[in-house]
């Protein structure tokens, strides 16, 4: 987020707030105020505005979307349910709604459901994204059916809408991480690196690697022990400073990175999105694009550390392409995933070896096969006090996780399935004479 941007939220929330004490009975404004304070991560408040908003007006579709999305990312699934399934009584044909319910509830999408939504996708007039979602859903099906030629089939035009949604911003976003910043991660020059800063006495957490690699698990646990750590999630903060104060580096290979302008850009943004912990100077950002910048990172907080969460490779990939990602853009083509995955596995040899006491190597398959050793690990390298209770982080009631993961999340962990992703090894077969880590 941006600094204009950042005071275009206060200013709006400033004004909301004004307007909702004038008239306390307008069901957009409490809509509006509910989302500034979900934003904020004031989720009591977020709640109660939302149901403020919908006890005034009880069809306002976008209020109750945005609501059964609220109880989705705490983990109250059959409260977010019942509001999905309200909001197709008044727009059965948003097949957005059907996708979100039916990663909730696995078997809500049966025969009857696929034939009608066939039919919706037949309109020629429905948005991209929609269809989108619409072939995602029909990948789930046949992926069930063990169809797995078709899932693919089906995955293959989910990620094609998706991406055509927002073709140039994907197309811009995609050249950014295949071609500017894999080659300039390394060679950033920094001015004003000596100046004292607000963030220089913190104690970030930052987990990195790939989408699908345990990374919400790994901010779960971190987040349920006894030390009370903020997390800010996929909040993209380094990487949205970096790139809209310094827009010259993505031409000019000498151009430096001013850590005036970076120190004071994060600060700014940190601090109004309530987003700093005063009290034990810890936080905790699943940004996992992070790896690209770790040395500037270190500049701004000299006290970070990073937690790179990792999997097995081919199932990863496998993982990514079934996932519906919108807002990544290379995540649509199984090419453009390993272009990246080879972009991330030499950025961060290259930082491994550079700072191997700043980087924990988290193997989801460790995790998962022994978690109690492997989390009291993960806590010592973090300076954490560790205790049971950081392993019994599905239960919380005040777990907001908005990423792919905030199902599954939300049950106790199982071992890792070594078979689930061999039916579709065949997909990565023209690739293994250009990428030598595959198969390995």
């Amino acid at each position: 987020m941006s600094s204009d941007a950042l005071k275009e939220e206060k200013d709006a929330k400033k004004y909301l707030e004004k307007c909702y004490k004038i008239n306390d009975k307008n069901h957009i404004i409490l809509n509006n105020l509910a989302n500034i304070y979900l934003k904020e991560g004031n989720l009591s408040k977020a709640e109660k505005f939302y149901l403020k908003s919908l006890e005034l007006k009880d069809d306002y579709l976008l209020g109750i979307i945005n609501i059964a999305i609220f109880y989705q990312n705490v983990g109250r699934l059959v409260e977010s349910k019942k509001f999905y399934l309200k909001a197709i009584e008044l727009s059965p044909e948003r097949i957005s709604i059907y996708f979100n319910i039916s990663r909730i509830d696995k078997n809500f999408i049966n025969e009857d459901k696929v034939e009608y939504l066939k039919k919706i996708m037949k309109n020629k007039k429905i948005e991209s994204i929609e269809m989108g979602y619409g072939f995602f859903i029909l990948a789930e099906h046949e992926r069930k059916k063990q169809s797995h030629i078709k899932e693919i089939e089906y995955l293959e035009k989910a990620h094609e809408y998706t991406f055509n949604e927002k073709i140039n911003k994907n197309k811009r976003t995609l050249n950014y991480w295949q071609n500017i910043i894999p080659l300039k991660y390394n060679k950033f020059n920094f001015t004003n690196e000596n100046n004292q800063h607000e963030l220089t006495n913190y104690k970030p957490l930052f987990i990195i690697g790939l989408p699908r690699s345990g990374s919400t698990m790994v901010e779960a646990i971190l987040s349920s022990g006894n030390t009370m750590i903020k997390t800010l999630g996929e909040s993209s903060i380094i990487n949205g400073v970096i790139v809209t104060t310094h827009n010259e580096l993505q031409k000019d290979e000498n151009k430096k990175i001013d850590l005036n302008i970076i120190n004071n850009k994060v600060f700014e943004i940190m601090n109004g999105r309530n987003f700093l912990n005063q009290k034990n100077k810890i936080f905790v950002d699943k940004s996992l694009e992070n790896f690209f910048y770790i040395d500037t990172i270190l500049k701004i907080f000299p006290n970070a550390k990073f937690i790179n969460t990792f999997r097995n490779i081919e199932d990863n990939i496998i993982a990514i392409f079934q996932q519906s990602l919108t807002k990544l853009s290379w995540t649509h083509t199984i090419e453009n995933i390993l272009k990246y995955i080879d972009s991330y596995l030499k950025v961060m040899e290259f930082f491994t070896k550079k700072y191997p006491d700043k980087i924990f190597l988290l193997n989801l398959t460790e995790l998962t096969g022994k978690l109690e050793e492997t989390s009291k690990k993960l806590y010592n390298f973090c300076n954490l006090k560790w205790n049971y209770e950081a392993l019994d982080f599905y239960n919380r009631k005040d777990l907001f996780i908005s990423t792919a993961s905030n199902i599954q999340i939300r049950k106790k962990i199982e071992n890792y399935d070594y078979d689930k992703y061999r039916p579709y090894k065949h997909l990565l077969e023209n690739f293994y004479d250009k990428y030598d880590w595959l198969n390995q």
